[in-house]
């Protein structure tokens, strides 16, 4: 008898692509099933099922007009109480949340394309049977009774766990939406600086002048791509809760004093002035946190304040509130409204979406010094009124009152011979172009194409001087690498640069027994720089 009701049974198809229903009917035609119809329209759902009744329905998810999710919603109005309606999700979205939402919204089982004919067909007939068995339970009020409380038992149990993974899977779709609409202005606008000035810089029509203000425009495109892949990485980070925190003793000052330093150059050119207002006695506003972190916190907030303050001046300090330290970032900008408060923070929104548009940026800056911040303990808030300018604030708890700041690492410069040699550990033929070109000049190179020709030519080769250690390499990585010269030298002076670019891979390199850190893309001058802070010449 189920076997005559499954293959009696009536199927609805629902997909955009004819070619997915042609498949699918295919399948239930060689397998025995009788009653089946199919549509390319989802808005046509409803009224196929008041007509078709069907005892199944298969269901694609990315469709036009309505998508599978809202199929399913709107499903939910008209199925009647305490009817079991299976509806088997087809779909090429591999996202956990994807799955985790269809199943919240009704769905009994969920498929991932591309899919197994023969395993469709097993769930299309065990889905079936299911159904088959849930009619004749309720041709039996007894047994009926008894199922309803056993399924409003389990419903109470897991009611939170369901809620949970619903608004998780809702959140993820907002911001997925979000960030495919703003990732490809983000990389495509500074990619167009870059590929479209380019090839001008070696045209010999050009002038000087010119290729100046080309030069310029490449150099400003690859740091807007650059920092647009940083935030993407840092959120990333903070979304999935895998940012590492490596606390130590720091001075605030001396902290917020590198950060003015590092905006100097950029206020002068907006003629914005900037300030700093320390309250006195800085050596003792001592906190125990993750520098770095909060660095880069503080400066999202001066970026934000640097992007949108077109005339007078930007103040960053701090002072000392009860057990908190508060850092604050003043600027005389456009300011926000009151509503437009409520957005800031989020994933890629500034105040509304003229100003997003009006301005370049991943639109995840203040998210991501809210997410660090929040990360460190501490809690971020705004004060601002339209035209009147904004104070953000960083609060974070003053944790160890007795602790020192470690002194950093003194380097004393050493002389180096006229020619002095050094190692480049670099895999890729185009990043070790650009290094020896920058010291082949004045210095002997020797080059390693992986981690184990690093140790065997430190090695053989005891008077290197210097080695610029790339961290991905083939055979051997740059970490074990490095751990393996310092069995034998060490004093070798071993640089890391890599394209490891995330928060708390400098700590690894400088555990593994680096002396230093840069990623890249490496600039010449902070390389030079970084050099000559071992090395006299």
């Amino acid at each position: 008898m189920i076997d005559l009701f499954t293959k009696n049974a009536n199927i609805l198809i629902v997909d955009d692509k004819q070619s997915n229903i042609d498949v699918l009917e295919g399948l239930l035609e060689n397998q025995g099933y009788t009653n089946f119809k199919s549509t390319t329209d989802s808005r046509l759902v409803v009224s196929l099922f008041e007509s078709f009744k069907p005892d199944l329905i298969l269901l694609d998810l990315m469709m036009p007009n309505f998508n599978g999710f809202q199929v399913m919603e709107q499903l939910g109005a008209v199925i009647p109480q305490n009817t079991y309606l299976p509806i088997l999700v087809l779909t090429a979205s591999i996202i956990e949340k994807d799955k985790q939402h269809a199943l919240s919204e009704g769905a009994k089982d969920f498929l991932t394309k591309p899919f197994d004919l023969v395993e469709v067909g097993l769930r299309i007939k065990n889905l079936l049977e299911t159904r088959f068995l849930h009619q004749q339970l309720n041709n039996q009020n007894q047994i009926l009774e008894e199922k309803v409380k056993e399924r409003t038992a389990e419903l109470e149990n897991t009611i939170v766990e369901l809620e949970i993974a619903k608004n998780k899977a809702q959140a993820s779709d907002r911001l997925k939406t979000a960030f495919m609409n703003n990732i490809s202005h983000e990389i495509r606008t500074p990619l167009n600086g870059i590929l479209g000035f380019a090839p001008f810089v070696i045209q010999p029509d050009i002038s000087m002048e010119e290729k100046e203000e080309f030069l310029e425009i490449l150099n400003f495109s690859s740091n807007r791509l650059m920092n647009t892949i940083t935030d993407y990485m840092d959120i990333s980070l903070i979304i999935s809760d895998t940012m590492e925190v490596h606390p130590d003793p720091i001075d605030i000052s001396s902290m917020l004093t590198n950060v003015c330093e590092h905006y100097q150059a950029v206020c002068m050119k907006k003629n914005l002035e900037l300030k700093t207002l320390f309250p006195d006695n800085t050596d003792n506003f001592i906190l125990n946190t993750d520098e770095e972190l909060l660095q880069k916190a503080v400066s999202k907030l001066v970026d934000n304040s640097v992007k949108f303050t077109k005339e007078g001046s930007i103040t960053i300090g701090f002072a000392r509130k009860d057990d908190d330290i508060e850092i604050f970032v003043i600027d005389t900008g456009k300011g926000i409204e009151k509503k437009g408060q409520e957005h800031v923070y989020e994933c890629f929104m500034q105040e509304d979406v003229s100003s997003t548009r009006g301005h370049e940026g991943s639109g995840l800056g203040l998210s991501i010094a809210k997410g660090i911040i929040q990360l460190l303990g501490g809690k971020v808030r705004l004060e601002s009124a339209k035209n009147m300018g904004t104070t953000a604030f960083l609060t974070l708890p003053i944790n160890t009152p007795a602790a020192s700041v470690k002194p950093k690492n003194s380097t004393n410069a050493i002389n180096v011979g006229e020619m002095p040699l050094i190692l480049i550990a670099e895999d890729d033929d185009n990043s070790y172009l650009y290094i020896e070109t920058l010291l082949r000049k004045d210095n002997k190179i020797l080059r390693a194409y992986n981690g184990q020709e690093a140790v065997d030519l430190c090695r053989k080769h005891p008077d290197i001087t210097l080695v610029l250690m790339d961290i991905k390499m083939p055979v051997m990585n740059g970490y074990e690498a490095t751990r393996k010269i310092r069995e034998f030298n060490k004093d070798v002076i071993i640089i890391a640069q890599t394209a490891f670019a995330l928060i708390g891979d400098k700590d690894k390199a400088i555990e593994a027994g680096c002396n230093n850190y840069i990623s890249k893309p490496i600039k010449q001058t902070e390389l030079m720089e970084l050099i000559q802070t071992y090395f006299r010449k």
